[in-house]
């Protein structure tokens, strides 16, 4: 008898977590199960328009069966909206688009990514509700860190921040707040990058929020910005943090309020990042030694992007030029072009330091010997233009530049060389080069 009991007791369990599932009722799960498998055979048929109807009975019936109502709802709902011709009832399928997406997180959560969802299709199928889709974005921006793993909320920063670049075009946003959105956008991503590492969709929306920004980012815009707030905002570190990132980003950098900023900064938190904003302060106001000082090799190690650490090394190296320290500028290119071999830059300066530095470098004495260092740089300057050739016109201007330094063809034939032999240069740098006459 208590095993009756017991097997009654269990199936009773079942039933109601059946019933929680399909229906709140046995005669409702039946004719849940029922519209499930017509709506799916329609869905699977691409027959959208007829699948409608039984896809409304089993989201009334039994919503909570399967996620799947609800992203096939989307499809099923979108393609109803394209092919309505009456704009009532058009109007009407929309609501239930839009209704769709709270009744998907009333169910199964993800509400950060189900808000900005709702938001996106409110921008797409009522364009000029700029406001009120707004509001809703703003809304799924609070719920970045929860939905940080949820699949495809990467795209959600992106897409409120066009949201903000349109509002602000329609006179309905500020370009401060504008700014400050944008801020908040790079560091959604950011956060999201941070606690899922294995998204590797963050770099592509933050190209995309960049490229939004590009024509409102301009520095006679961010300059009174940034120094109106900085009055009130000197030791807030946050804010110091993405104002200097922006003006560097914009190439702000000699601006006065860029220095005062950076000097807070460093002063309230000396950071590997913030060291390297001292260095290129210093390097804009000419003062390479502090420059290179504040760029030791722990802190470029320790820069946030493998793109700062290259670009630390090429200031490094081209402020060591400008002190004629010229085997501290080789190091420091040739650690830039280990982190990005194909890096253009790296290379002109590499060239660039070569021709600085000849005259450091004269191997026996001879005529010769004192111009080789131009093969080597012209040899440089050939490189970047094959490994960037978007520095072409550069590249080639430098190739004519420097190749009227190399010896001269008499210079050649009085010490025994031949063009086109090889030739070993071994003082500050070594490198083996083709022999060439000026032309």
């Amino acid at each position: 008898m208590k095993k009756i009991f017991v097997a009654a007791l269990a199936l009773a369990c079942i039933s109601s977590a059946y019933a929680q599932k399909y229906g709140a009722t046995p005669e409702d799960s039946v004719s849940c199960l029922q519209n499930l498998s017509v709506y799916q055979e329609f869905f699977k048929q691409k027959n959208y328009v007829d699948a409608y109807g039984a896809w409304k009975k089993v989201l009334e019936l039994c919503p909570a069966s399967s996620k799947n109502n609800f992203i096939r709802g989307n499809t099923i709902l979108k393609n109803v909206i394209a092919k309505e011709k009456d704009a009532t009832l058009r109007a009407k399928y929309v609501d239930e688009l839009l209704a769709l997406w709270d009744m998907r997180r009333q169910y199964f959560g993800e509400t950060g990514y189900c808000l900005g969802m709702k938001a996106a299709d409110m921008r797409a199928y009522r364009p000029k509700n700029i406001k009120e889709a707004l509001e809703v974005y703003e809304e799924s921006m609070q719920y970045v860190e929860e939905s940080a793993k949820v699949r495809n909320f990467e795209n959600i920063p992106e897409m409120f921040f066009a949201a903000c670049c349109d509002a602000f075009k329609a006179g309905l946003m500020d370009k401060e707040t504008l700014i400050n959105n944008y801020d908040r956008a790079v560091t959604a991503l950011e956060t999201i990058a941070s606690l899922n590492p294995g998204n590797d969709k963050v770099g592509e929306r933050e190209a995309g929020i960049n490229t939004l920004f590009e024509p409102f980012a301009v520095c006679q815009d961010l300059i009174p910005i940034y120094t109106k707030k900085f009055e009130t905002a000197a030791s807030d570190v946050n804010f110091l943090k993405k104002a200097t990132r922006m003006l560097n980003l914009r190439s702000c950098t000699d601006s006065e309020i860029f220095f005062k900023m950076t000097e807070a900064l460093y002063g309230l938190e000396p950071t590997p990042q913030s060291a390297y904003m001292m260095a290129k302060m210093c390097y804009s106001k000419n003062d390479y030694a502090k420059a290179v000082s504040y760029l030791t090799e722990d802190v470029v190690a320790q820069l946030e992007s493998e793109s700062d650490k290259e670009n630390a090394y090429l200031l490094l190296g081209d402020a060591a030029m400008k002190l004629n320290r010229y085997s501290e500028g080789r190091n420091a290119c040739n650690k830039a072009l280990g982190i990005n071999p194909n890096s253009g830059k790296a290379y002109i300066l590499l060239g660039s330091l070569y021709a600085a530095g000849a005259g450091s470098c004269p191997g026996d004495g001879t005529p010769v010997a004192a111009r080789a260092p131009y093969w080597a740089a012209v040899d440089m300057f050939v490189k970047a233009r094959n490994v960037d050739p978007s520095m072409t016109e550069t590249t080639n201007k430098l190739i004519a530049t420097y190749s009227a330094h190399f010896p001269s063809s008499d210079d050649l034939f009085t010490y025994g060389l031949v063009e086109g032999n090889t030739y070993t240069i071994s003082c500050w740098f070594s490198h083996t080069t083709t022999i060439r006459a000026s032309r």
